[in-house]
């Protein structure tokens, strides 16, 4: 008997520790950061651009915060802020097979999103390498300003009843 509790015991142990699942912790969130830059595929920002020529079949997703993207960003991205990606992806890039390119300001935010994406079905996923600080110097024609898709506008005020208005 007991040497069937070890036996099961020990396969347990066994399967456990091959699950793939992984629990660690981390001293600080740069430490975290380190981590998930060395589990993700990279892409240069040369080799993106030749995506972008390319044309279509691939979601850019800019992970960084709205009020960031409705600044500027990559021509043709979506606005998918890092905060709110685990509950919007689906929405806004609903075909898991698509590569899905991922950019923030400098890598950090896109790394860990990064590594989110796959445990929600999407297997092709790239980080474009030095972020968007990296792209807006390298291909500045292919930075939109001030993008109309995804971007919060205030609404315009009412003139005012009476006198002058």
């Amino acid at each position: 008997m007991k040497r069937l509790l070890i036996i099961s015991l020990s396969a347990l142990l066994f399967l456990s520790s091959c699950s793939g699942y992984d629990n660690r912790t981390f001293d600080s969130a740069a430490a975290m950061v380190q981590d998930a830059k060395g589990k993700v595929e990279w892409i240069s920002a040369a080799d993106m651009a030749k995506v972008l020529e390319e044309g279509h079949g691939y979601y850019l997703i800019d992970c960084r915060e709205q009020s960031e993207f409705d600044v500027s960003c990559i021509k043709g991205a979506i606005p998918v802020p890092r905060g709110v990606l685990e509950n919007m992806i689906s929405e806004k890039a609903p075909r898991h097979r698509n590569p899905v390119y991922i950019y923030c300001s400098n890598g950090d935010r896109s790394a860990l999103a990064a590594t989110v994406l796959p445990l929600l079905k999407y297997s092709n996923v790239k980080v474009i390498e030095g972020g968007f600080d990296n792209w807006q110097t390298a291909y500045p024609d292919l930075v939109e300003t001030a993008p109309v898709r995804g971007a919060v506008k205030a609404a315009p005020k009412k003139a005012a009843a009476g006198c002058g208005g």
